[in-house]
């Protein structure tokens, strides 16, 4: 191989690769980020407002994570047949066409299953775009890479709370569920004009070195032929100490970040703040948290994984363990920057390890396995609230869970950084 053409292949080039990823990712992912997280905020709000209760809008608000569950396994195989690009424009087609079924909805159960549509959408289109990434860039660069990725979410918590808020009280639920609808739709254009499929037929080289050898993978010439009903169970039996161990940090992170989002508004309606400054201080422990991404990056792929997630479950543990103590504005602020603090230092976290871990042979596969058992936290999080017999236990169970899942993270995961210094 000569020089130039080892410095323009993804591996050894990765600048190259993030400019790349700038139209056909980045910016679509921002922009459904502002919508998505707009949705947290006015959902539960709009279910409240139609005279439901607490445990309805739980309920409801659950149906996104349970959509995102049921799609992980279909959408993997999707994946591994279509290709990436159509499998992210059809999914932000299904958010946007659900999201303006709900516009125009005042039935709970027809909210609820656009909501599923929506949250299969979104699993979909989250699922693709990491499959995506992961074939283009290597494991020293994929926290920088992804936590970027995550920062642009952490944009969508800033902004779209806020916008969400603001369009309540000065355009009413349906125009906000609109707004939401024609922003997915946008973005399913600019994927489908912008989006490479090469990748999808010459997938680069990336796989993580000796560090995750002990996690036995099937061996690359011998790829199972999985099907609906055979994926999950043959993917967790090939690499069951590493979802035994991994798997349940990741479990229990994603029910506390589902929780934090969830309570966050539940618990500020219950000390008697308007939607308005609930989208305020939202967005401003968003804003804590989007600012963070680029620390996070650099911890992952200099300090580790692990500090990264450690710190990253345990801060927001903390923060929900905190908030039955809040009775007012500012205590209540205080706890959501917290929060924030602790989300923004997992920015990517979950992407990153997830790409690590994935082998070359049966990426898309593996990875709609590692999110399904991450959705599957994210959906038992809003269903613990319903079941709680009050806020307080479900914000306090929540922390115990968090906190026994970062345990299991320092104590029983190996890291999975390369510890190959950066070219």
């Amino acid at each position: 191989m000569t020089l130039s053409q080892d410095q323009s292949s993804p591996i050894n080039n990765p600048s190259a690769s993030l400019r790349r990823l700038i139209i056909p990712i980045y910016l679509p992912s921002m922009l459904m980020a502002v919508a998505q997280m707009a949705l947290l905020i006015v959902l539960p709000l709009y279910i409240l407002d139609l005279g439901s209760g607490v445990a309805e809008a739980a309920f409801v608000f659950a149906m996104r994570s349970l959509g995102s569950v049921l799609v992980n396994v279909p959408a993997s195989l999707a994946i591994s047949q279509y290709g990436h690009r159509p499998s992210m424009a059809v999914a932000n087609v299904m958010m946007g066409l659900s999201a303006f079924i709900i516009s125009i909805s005042t039935s709970s159960w027809i909210i609820a299953i656009s909501t599923l549509v929506f949250g299969a959408g979104m699993g979909t289109w989250l699922l693709a775009r990491l499959a995506y990434i992961t074939g283009q860039l290597p494991n020293h660069r994929r926290g920088t890479a992804l936590a970027t990725l995550a920062g642009l979410q952490r944009l969508g918590m800033f902004v779209g709370p806020l916008l969400g808020g603001l369009g309540i009280d000065n355009a009413g639920y349906s125009t906000v569920f609109a707004a939401i609808s024609l922003t997915a739709l946008v973005t399913a254009a600019l994927v489908w004009r912008f989006a490479s499929s090469t990748l999808d037929q010459h997938p680069v080289d990336v796989r993580t070195p000796s560090p995750l050898q002990g996690f036995d993978p099937p061996p690359a010439g011998r790829r199972p032929a999985y099907s609906l009903f055979t994926l999950i169970p043959g993917i967790i039996g090939h690499y069951r100490t590493l979802f035994a161990t991994a798997g349940t940090f990741v479990f229990a992170l994603q029910l506390v970040r589902e929780q934090r989002n969830l309570l966050m508004v539940l618990w500020g309606t219950n000390i008697d703040l308007d939607a308005e400054t609930i989208g305020l201080i939202v967005s401003t422990a968003a804003a804590v948290d989007m600012a963070m991404f680029p620390l996070a990056g650099y911890i992952m792929d200099h300090w580790g994984r692990k500090v990264a997630g450690v710190s990253c479950i345990g801060f927001l543990s903390i923060a929900l363990g905190l908030l039955p103590l809040t009775s007012s504005m500012l205590p209540y602020l205080l706890a959501a920057i917290i929060a924030g603090i602790g989300n923004g230092f997992g920015s990517g976290i979950i992407l990153t390890m997830g790409a690590d871990l994935a082998p070359k042979h049966e990426r898309s596969q593996f990875l709609g396995v590692w999110r399904f058992v991450g959705d599957l936290g994210a959906l038992a999080g809003p269903l613990l609230t319903s079941l709680s017999t009050s806020l307080i236990v479900a914000l306090e169970l929540s922390a115990l869970v968090g906190l026994t899942g970062g345990l299991i993270l320092l104590c029983c995961v190996a890291e999975t950084l390369s510890r190959r210094a950066p070219q």
